[in-house]
């Protein structure tokens, strides 16, 4: 882990375990277990204090502490100042000096914000505001609804999942729905249909948690907008959390109806960055260290200089240098790492699409099919396939590799790649029909 001089630093999050995923294994390779957590930058600060706020609740001051005007009653029981949120807001993401004053060690720990006797005794001047209570995030309406947004990649699935297992753990006698914006328009689809709207309103209703990833997806289904809308100001009013990923902020996503926006565009706003190039080097060299690959300086700054911009592309690229460098016995070095990366680079222009269309057509089964929800040996057998190639040959995270399969999700798709790299190791006939997919391709692959 970085000392308290780094760049970054690693926070520790529980993972949410989503539904049919009892018995799945942890990729060892993933972004996360590399670092040793989820990443914190000097970007991503106000990250990290919308998942306190989410877990803790926003912190109420015994007197202002950003523009507010003077409170004569200060009660734990009040909504926490407008003005007291955004000054703490504003100086995690400005990473000010202010930020200093009232978050002690900001960047040597995690801010003692969140645990009010540890807070109020390290304050640096015991003239500034006190924390004397919390309020949950979901009873402050202005906060309300929480959306993150950021490029794909950048970690928003990961932190949603935290948060929804951080509020699992607290409260698990409530109903939590954590589901894609694609389930949901196709639930909404399937009531309308069967004649259950109402249903369907009242089930989202008992939810005191709703958190929608890849909210994108209601630019392309008007009425999912409609009812997420109505449903969305009835969840506020009743002070439920409600959480939403999108990959911009709303107010400039097209095909979003404008009171949609505005309404999503009125709660939290957290940005989630990727990595400055200040932190691209220390990631790869602790992600280069815990694949045992050794880096001289001349590869680390050819590495830092080339590699993705994301921090899982990063890991997946280096992941991938790692396999195929030790199955070739080949040093790390810079030529040999320009030829991992330029094989790895000839696979942009292929889609998972064609991948997917490819497959197909060498197991004989429909692109209907495959992308379906039969089981059968040979479909099962196909999607490992896909995924295995689409890792390989494209920059495809798992969440657009389960988008090009019928939106399947995460966990299912990183448990289908874990799978097929265990089968081919003992099956040349598995081996056998991936590298004829891959020639069909006309992908060169070394495996």
């Amino acid at each position: 882990m970085p000392d308290t001089n780094a760049r970054f630093r690693v926070m520790n999050l529980p993972t949410f375990p989503k539904p049919n995923d009892a018995q799945e294994v942890e990729s060892r390779f993933s972004a996360e277990s590399l670092l040793g957590g989820f990443l914190v930058t000097p970007e991503n600060r106000f990250v990290e204090i919308a998942i306190r706020f989410a877990e803790y609740g926003a912190p109420v001051f015994d007197r202002p502490i950003g523009d507010a005007p003077l409170t004569p009653i200060v009660d734990v029981n009040r909504a926490p100042s407008r003005a007291d949120l955004e000054f703490i807001m504003r100086a995690a993401q400005d990473s000010s000096d202010a930020l200093d004053k009232f978050f002690p060690n900001a960047d040597a720990r995690p801010s003692p914000l969140f645990s009010q006797s540890q807070y109020n005794s390290a304050l640096l001047d015991p003239s500034h505001p006190r924390v004397v209570g919390y309020r949950k995030l979901e009873e402050t309406s202005f906060l309300m609804p929480l959306v993150f947004y950021g490029q794909s990649g950048a970690g928003k699935t990961r932190v949603i999942e935290a948060i929804c297992q951080m509020r699992r753990e607290k409260e698990p006698q409530k109903t939590l729905y954590y589901l894609s914006a694609h389930d949901f328009a196709r639930s909404l689809n399937d009531a309308i249909r069967t004649e259950r709207t109402q249903l369907f309103r009242e089930l989202f209703g008992q939810a005191s948690v709703v958190a929608i990833e890849n909210a994108d997806i209601f630019t392309l289904h008007r009425a999912a907008q409609e009812e997420f809308l109505d449903m969305l100001d009835d969840a506020i009013q009743a002070h439920k959390l409600v959480i939403l990923s999108f990959s911009q902020p709303p107010n400039k996503l097209e095909g979003l109806t404008p009171e949609l926006a505005a309404r999503l565009s009125s709660g939290l706003l957290v940005p989630v960055n990727i990595p400055s190039d200040e932190t691209r080097e220390d990631i790869i060299s602790i992600v280069a260290n815990k694949l045992a690959l050794p880096l001289d300086r001349t590869a680390l700054d050819f590495c830092a200089r080339k590699l993705p911009s994301t921090v899982s592309t990063i890991c997946a690229s280096l992941v991938q240098i790692a396999r195929e460098l030790a199955m070739t016995k080949s040093e790390p070095t810079v030529e040999n790492i320009r030829i991992v990366l330029e094989r790895r680079e000839e696979g942009r222009d292929l889609t998972v699409d064609q991948i997917v269309r490819a497959t197909a057509k060498r197991l004989s089964l429909s692109v209907l099919d495959l992308r379906g929800k039969k089981r059968s040996q040979t479909l099962v057998f196909g999607r490992k396939c896909v995924v295995f190639l689409a890792r390989r040959l494209t920059n495809a995270t798992y969440v657009e590799i389960g988008r090009a399969l019928s939106h399947r999700n995460h966990s299912t798709i990183l448990h289908a790649a874990n799978e097929i790299e265990d089968e081919i190791k003992t099956n040349e006939e598995s081996l056998n029909i991936i590298r004829e997919i891959a020639k069909a391709l006309d992908a060169r692959m070394n495996f």
